[in-house]
């Protein structure tokens, strides 16, 4: 972990580091015949060199990282559950696995051997979005690829699913003209050039590819006109308005160093293979990319202009979302054993620089720190993968959800203003049902169309460590039904087979697939087959929102709606990327429980406010500044 801003705090963390790496710890590793940081474990929190697993349990069961935030830890294999066993009272969210019937049938190759390089880890991402203009939403699966990459190598190519309606889909990749190879990884969707028509950005490890839709059911390859070509390991991605120009600028999170020709191995003598996962402390970081749109069509690289270069912070998650309630966006990223980012205005000084071509660009700064989610609440930084972002306490204001590594808990930052937010991993109930998962893909979603925002979270271990301390590999998918308190309990043993059996999760995305006004799901895995969700719940009434922006960007990415009429506010955001690796629909979804005949206020980025009145459930497009809801 690096603390290159973080100086405040540095004495205080050695000091912990100092007496944790002391006594019956060391002891333990002795014992268990550790090699080296990098023999110890399979993942950066795991093995961090600067002190007893710091984001992880040790290895001797204990959990200093957060043992005092969700009571004792639990062995492996240990049923965790926050609660009784028994079924909780209530309404409880369910979700269908679509079959072979529905046409929906992926695999992704990722080309794992024995010798477990850190390269196989990430797997893919999911995209939902509207690419032929039909209403409904279709589906992308980003492939991987054998080792190391070959241009020539088209075996493995990415996927592109038209829903034909009820919950069918035919692939179409091939004939639409997006033939996707490589190790790709993550996506991002957006009307780019503002033509009606989503675009699609593919993050991989070797070059990014950009994909434009040309609105006749094919797309073509925009990487080297646009400029926007990452030559490293990335990650996830987000489009937003980052200066408040009206057009869609791009934020491209990069992960490690790495190479595939000679990849960094870690020998484990006790492993079946001979070989164990090298931590990401062993590996360099990689500074994330921000291009802003010139307006013409091309994306000029401003990471060094908007002040975030020099960083190196590993990143895996990257969420864009007003956090202050100023309808300007922030910019949060997921970093993988270091400290997390949030990129603000900075409190004082230069805010602007001048960029040729561009004019004045905003510059950042890192607040994660002052903000309190720069780290937990003991002051470590967690392997951090994917984010979740929603107002899920309904103060108004959008809260930020972490999934971490396996030992450790995910955490909850529950927003209180101001750029000031609380850790209410406890207070949640998320931490103790967390400790024994290792998180990816995550998303709140209101599963029954009661206003209070629900939580899915993808799960899988990163190694097939079952050979050591018979921690899983495979590990089942979590679903959290909201206790309308800003706290959570997990409904997973009875919302599906799906939440039932065990996957290696890696990207979801979640959206409305069949129009009937509840959210579905689409989750990718290693070594087993993709899955749709069809939700089944029997809940409340919905209005799902589709937005055009005229004066703000076309999409409506950062565009906030509320339900006026509500006492407890009821407020969602589009938000730019979330998730992990992955593209959510660009859609804002309101639970309504059982009413209709509402108002809902519309504020778009660009400071435009639609009031719409006697509003009632159904799917609707908004077109800023154009009269009342349309039906298309």
């Amino acid at each position: 972990m690096r603390f290159r801003q973080l100086p405040s705090i540095l004495p205080l963390l050695l000091a912990v580091t100092l007496v944790s790496g002391c006594g019956s710890d060391n002891e333990e590793n002795l014992q268990d015949g550790s090699q080296s940081a990098a023999s110890s474990a399979g993942h950066p929190s795991a093995g961090h060199p600067s002190g007893a697993n710091r984001s992880g349990a040790n290895r001797s069961g204990a959990n200093r990282s957060g043992a005092n935030r969700s009571g004792a830890n639990p062995q492996p294999g240990q049923k965790t559950k926050a609660g009784s066993d028994s079924k909780p009272p209530g309404l409880i969210p369910s979700f269908r696995m679509l079959g072979p019937e529905s046409g929906f049938a992926f695999q992704r190759f990722d080309d794992i051997q024995g010798q477990r390089r850190i390269l196989e880890t990430n797997g893919g991402g999911v995209a939902l979005f509207d690419f032929d203009g039909d209403g409904l939403l279709d589906i992308y699966m980003t492939n991987g690829c054998r080792l190391p990459v070959r241009l020539d190598d088209h075996s493995t190519p990415g996927e592109l699913f038209r829903n034909l309606g009820g919950m069918k889909f035919e692939p179409i990749a091939s004939d639409s003209l997006l033939v996707q190879f490589g190790q790709t990884h993550g996506c991002a969707v957006g009307d780019f050039n503002a033509d009606g028509f989503d675009d699609l950005y593919l993050t991989a490890f070797g070059r990014n590819t950009f994909w434009q839709n040309n609105g006749d059911g094919t797309f073509s390859d925009v990487t080297d006109s646009t400029g926007s070509a990452v030559p490293q390991w990335s990650s996830s991605a987000a489009f937003a308005d980052l200066n408040g120009d009206g057009h869609l600028d791009l934020y491209v999170v990069n992960y490690l160093d790495e190479s595939d020709e000679s990849p960094r191995l870690c020998p484990e003598k006790r492993s079946p293979d001979g070989y164990t996962g090298c931590p990401p402390t062993l590996f360099d970081g990689v500074d994330d990319v921000l291009f802003l749109s010139d307006g013409a069509g091309r994306l000029v690289d401003c990471t060094k202009a908007c002040g975030i270069d020099g960083l190196n912070g590993k990143g895996l998650g990257v969420a864009v979302v007003d956090l202050d309630g100023d309808l300007k966006p922030e910019i949060y990223v997921a970093n993988d054993g270091e400290a997390n980012f949030l990129f603000g205005p900075p409190v004082e000084g230069v805010r602007s620089t001048l960029v040729p071509g561009l004019g004045a660009v905003p510059r950042f700064e890192d607040r994660a720190l002052a903000g309190a989610v720069a780290l937990n609440e003991d002051g470590f930084a967690q392997a951090s993968m994917g984010i979740a972002v929603g107002d899920c306490d309904r103060n108004g204001l959008a809260d930020l959800f972490l999934t971490h590594f396996f030992g450790d808990t995910n955490t909850l930052y529950l927003n209180r203003g101001n750029f000031t937010f609380e850790d209410s991993t406890r207070g949640s109930r998320l931490g103790t049902t967390s400790r024994q998962s290792l998180g990816f893909g995550t998303a709140f979603l209101d599963c029954d169309n009661n206003g209070w925002l629900d939580l899915i979270v993808a799960n899988g271990h990163v190694d097939d460590r079952t050979w050591l301390r018979n921690e899983p590999y495979r590990m089942r998918p979590q679903l959290y039904r909201s206790r309308r308190d800003g706290s959570f309990e997990d409904v997973s043993d009875w919302s599906g087979e799906f939440f039932r059996k065990a996957w290696i999760g890696r990207g979801l995305a979640i959206g409305d697939l069949d129009r009937d006004g509840r959210i579905d799901a689409v989750v990718s895995h290693q070594q087993d087959s993709s899955v749709a969700l069809q939700n089944e719940t029997a809940g409340g009434n919905s209005i799902v929102l589709r937005l055009v922006g005229t004066r703000s960007n076309r999409n409506g990415i950062g565009t906030v709606v509320e339900v006026v009429s509500d006492v407890v506010p009821l407020r969602r955001e589009l938000v730019g990327g979330a998730g992990f690796q992955s593209a959510s629909a660009q859609e804002i979804h309101l639970g309504l429980q059982k009413r209709s005949d509402l108002t809902i206020r519309i504020n778009w980025p660009s400071g435009s406010v639609d009031t719409h009145t006697r509003t009632n459930p159904g799917v609707w497009t908004a077109i800023e500044r154009q009269g009342p809801l349309r039906t298309k």
